[in-house]
């Protein structure tokens, strides 16, 4: 090898033959060069590993959504046989009925002649709805999920996710075919189908949860009662909340010059 002091070739060892240098340190500099690479190309590995995890996982989501949309949309009645292996695909669901919830929310408020709102972001007319929808949807079937347990069901609260999930598609489909007879101008038979698919989700979909299974505890119509008041009163909230937001920004236009 090269000693680095005086550039003669020595023989192997600590010390240089020639004019004693230390040879360690820079055969240390080099081991921990070598160390500091193969490090880094590990990390590089496992970094391309988990990214490839995340695809290959989300791939595997997305897969079995589409088996279990196109599954429901053939045949509805095949909720009854979701659980809690399906809850992701139901919890997708879930999100897509509010997004479109929101997505018409978010037209009508854009869709009325301007002047008579003064500052509506995308987060009011948009974000804050999708959220608010979310949450309403959870609520339903979280009182689904209460009114499994008060009639001593066997379901999960995965279950009754998956379930309440499944039993949404075809209330979805309705409201979507819905939202396009409005865009084309057919008007009164959009309404009914909005109607409808706005009752699916906050009576039927229950309805068929509960309905699923024997009870063996409180009688079914009074656990169906209860939950049909409850489901009511919160969708009646959260849609005083958008009709009072609705008239406060039309109110504050109006007079905001006086």
């Amino acid at each position: 090898m090269q000693c680095p002091s005086c550039g003669q070739q020595t023989a192997e060892g600590k010390f240089c033959t020639n004019c004693g240098a230390q040879l360690v340190p820079e055969q240390l500099n080099e081991e921990e060069i070598e160390q500091s690479n193969n490090g880094a190309s590990v990390q590089d590995h496992d970094g391309s590993v988990k990214g490839s995890e995340v695809m290959e996982k989300l791939k595997s989501i997305g897969i079995d959504f589409g088996h279990f949309f196109v599954t429901l949309v053939k045949k509805p009645s095949e909720a009854k046989k979701a659980n809690h292996s399906d809850m992701v695909s139901g919890m997708i669901m879930i999100v897509l009925f509010a997004f479109i919830l929101a997505l018409s929310y978010h037209f009508v408020i854009n869709a009325i002649p301007a002047g008579f709102f003064r500052n509506v972001s995308f987060i009011d007319s948009f974000m804050l709805p999708f959220i608010t929808f979310i949450l309403l949807e959870f609520l339903i079937a979280g009182l689904a999920f209460a009114g499994v347990k008060l009639g001593a069901q066997a379901a999960t609260f995965p279950d009754v996710i998956a379930k309440f999930g499944a039993y949404l598609i075809p209330f979805f489909l309705l409201y979507a075919v819905g939202l396009i007879l409005t865009l084309i101008g057919i008007s009164a038979l959009s309404g009914i189908l909005i109607l409808i698919s706005i009752l699916g989700l906050v009576l039927f979909t229950p309805t068929f949860i509960l309905l699923e299974q024997p009870t063996e505890g409180f009688d079914r119509i009074y656990v169906l009662l209860g939950l049909y008041i409850i489901a009511i009163l919160a969708f009646g909230f959260f849609a005083q909340s958008f009709l009072t937001s609705i008239l406060g920004n039309m109110m504050d236009t109006m007079f905001q010059g006086f």
